[in-house]
């Protein structure tokens, strides 16, 4: 029987073990190594995803800049116009007042009262001569004409706000009828005398999402309608309860696509626009918004019938 030499083949295998164990700590540093390297580009890529979302979204209020402008200025012009008038009848009103004043001390000598039948006459007078009760009527219309231009340019502001902020890490619960209310705010002036908006939408649907994002995605799919149409062009927008669902739909009487072109719609950098009138992002962005809360974006479109967009989100309960 041959003898074995137990110490050498110790020797061997401890050898093949730290080998092994070498090879496993190099193979797992590299993974390591590897895993960072992904890790890096995974966030520089998510980085730089962000970033053309939102150059996306202030390309869009860059183009409604020149609308807004008008829209905040015509409130603004017509306050401005009220203050003024305010202003005048506050000095007409002083006068009578003073001259009010003038009358009452001039009937006191001695402390006896002049009769006060012939007092209200003379007060009475002097009210007709200074338009007193047209002056505090009007001041009622000026007040109230005034609320609403303040109450507009607040609205086109919060739409502006909820807009072009950044998206906070936290999702807030928010009402999606609200949303397309802001949104259509700040595309008014743009779609008017071209795009006739009708509304199919009571209950308040509340989601939990990103109210800029959400925002982004409806001024997108407003702005391609009014693209679609002609001349008589009309946008319906409907938001109803379906199940566990908000489901949003837009839908225009416009040009239609085929089912070639509605198959690549939401593809990154794909437009029907001509060269230089869009970045074929718009749709593609909208797309992956909407996935990202949790829902679905879908067309159903016939070419020369008009076009539907279809916003499907996950329906949340409301803050107490």
């Amino acid at each position: 029987m041959a003898n074995v030499d137990y110490k050498a083949a110790y020797e061997r295998q401890k050898k093949a073990r730290e080998i092994a164990e070498d090879l496993l700590e190099n193979r797992s540093r590299e993974l390591y190594e590897a895993n960072k390297s992904l890790q890096y580009a995974y966030n520089k890529l998510k980085g730089q995803k962000e970033k053309i979302v939102h150059q996306e979204k202030l390309a869009s209020l860059g183009q409604l800049c020149a609308g807004l402008a008008h829209e905040i200025n015509n409130p603004a012009g017509y306050i401005k116009s009220n203050l003024n008038t305010l202003r005048n009848y506050s000095e007409e009103l002083t006068v009578f007042f003073k001259a009010l004043d003038d009358i009452l001390s001039a009937h006191k000598i001695d402390n006896i009262q002049v009769p006060i039948v012939e007092l209200i006459e003379i007060i009475q007078t002097l009210r007709k001569d200074c338009e007193v009760n047209y002056l505090l009527d009007d001041i009622k219309s000026i007040a109230s004409e005034s609320r609403e231009g303040i109450s507009r340019i607040e609205s086109i502001v919060k739409g502006l706000r909820d807009f072009s902020r950044p998206d906070e890490a936290e999702p807030d619960i928010l009402d999606v009828v609200q949303c397309i209310e802001n949104t259509l705010s700040l595309v008014k002036m743009q779609i008017k005398d071209k795009l006739y908006v009708c509304y199919d939408y009571a209950d308040p649907l509340y989601v939990k999402g990103q109210q800029g994002s959400l925002s982004q995605v409806f001024l997108n799919l407003i702005i391609n309608a009014l693209h679609a149409v002609g001349d008589n062009g009309r946008l319906i927008i409907k938001a109803k309860k379906e199940t566990e669902f908000a489901v949003i739909s837009f839908i225009d009487n416009g040009c239609g696509m085929g089912s070639d072109v509605c198959e690549k719609i939401f593809e990154p950098f794909f437009t029907t626009k001509k060269n230089g009138q869009g970045t074929g992002l718009g749709l593609s962005i909208s797309h992956g918004i909407i996935k990202t809360h949790g829902g679905l974006l879908s067309v159903e479109s016939v070419e020369g019938q008009g076009t539907c967009f279809i916003v499907k989100l996950p329906l949340s309960e409301a803050d107490d």
